[in-house]
């Protein structure tokens, strides 16, 4: 027969104290726990053990007022990038003694607004004391967030700067100028683009407009390679047709990068001796191609704390709203045709 779960009210009983005082002896919040004694503590925390009682957070929060949980909204689950991102949080939240409730899409893609509020929802309805949210870099996401959340918990969001909320953002237009005119400085000239057009406002769009300030400073000419290149195969094909048009490719992604150098190879072209190839996103395996690959880096585990800082600023009672502007440094490898074997 199946062992029965001791509950709070299974605690209480055998010491013949209040479900309240009891939820405030476990409470991680110092200022809930001090309210009871130690030698209570320490007689709840005894009795807990000897129960092998797990507390429900939920239940708790009605009590405390607090969880100790955050929630995490993220919009992608399936790629390195992404889990990436949610290991290091789920990290940098530990050290707080925070636990982290991960709500992800199990349905479509691409998300919309209405399956974005439909996840916030679910997750506000954990008992979560905030939300990370890993943003989607849409213009009507702050209204979006705002209507879903109103004023029940404090939001922080990340990757793409959102209107009228605290977040933490990457300097990518500033990043892909900077690997543009690094494959400048090598000696290249037809350099194209492979992403989001950079006259537009939609996701990525900051990657196109870094491309592009680097190409007009040095009076080159701008090209970017139209279509929907965020996926292996589609970027693989792409390669195998581009020919000799550029001597210098700067990708969207790793992802990207890695399915066009794989046609540039199919097509007879070497990277980088015929084409220089820049991605972004620094994925593991991206160091151990060949040749290796050169790229951007997310800096995962700044993003990280400075998310969970902004997250612990707001639970203590801050209410200025606050931006942390992060930058994506250069790995220069192999694909660029610098830092080649001898």
């Amino acid at each position: 027969m199946k062992k029965k779960r001791a509950t709070i009210k299974d605690v209480a009983r055998e010491l013949g104290l209040s479900i309240a005082t009891i939820s405030r002896a476990l409470s991680k919040d110092k200022k809930v726990s001090a309210l009871v004694t130690e030698e209570t503590r320490k007689r709840v925390l005894q009795k807990v053990d000897e129960l092998d009682y797990t507390p429900n957070l939920l239940a708790l929060g009605f009590v405390t007022g607090k969880t100790n949980t955050i929630g995490l909204l993220t919009h992608r689950i399936s790629r390195e990038m992404s889990a990436n991102q949610v290991v290091h949080i789920l990290t940098a939240a530990k050290r707080h003694d925070y636990e982290i409730v991960v709500g992800m899409p199990t349905e479509r893609f691409p998300r919309t607004e209405d399956d974005q509020i439909k996840d916030i929802k679910k997750l506000l309805s954990r008992g979560v004391d905030g939300l990370l949210i890993d943003a989607r870099g849409v213009i009507v996401e702050s209204e979006v967030i705002l209507h879903a959340v109103g004023e029940l918990v404090p939001v922080v969001t990340f990757h793409h700067p959102i209107p009228n909320l605290s977040g933490v953002v990457l300097n990518n237009t500033t990043s892909f100028c900077e690997a543009t005119e690094h494959l400048i400085r090598l000696g290249h000239e037809r350099i194209g683009f492979i992403g989001t057009d950079w006259d537009t406002n939609r996701l990525g769009s900051d990657k196109g407009r870094g491309y592009l300030m680097a190409m007009q400073k040095h009076g080159l000419t701008p090209e970017r390679v139209a279509g929907r290149t965020g996926f292996l195969e589609r970027a693989y094909k792409l390669g195998k047709k581009l020919g000799d048009r550029f001597t210098a490719l700067v990708c969207r992604s790793d992802y990207t990068a890695l399915g066009v150098c794989r046609g540039l190879r199919e097509s007879g072209l070497r990277v980088p001796d015929d084409v220089a190839v820049v991605g972004y996103g620094n994925i593991e395996v991206g160091a151990y191609m060949a040749p290796a690959l050169t790229t951007l880096a997310t800096p995962y585990e700044e993003i990280a704390q400075a998310a969970v800082e902004l997250m612990l600023e707001q639970l203590e009672g801050q209410d200025e709203l606050r931006q942390i502007t992060l930058e994506t440094p250069l790995v220069v490898r192999e694909s660029c045709g610098a830092n080649r074997p001898k």
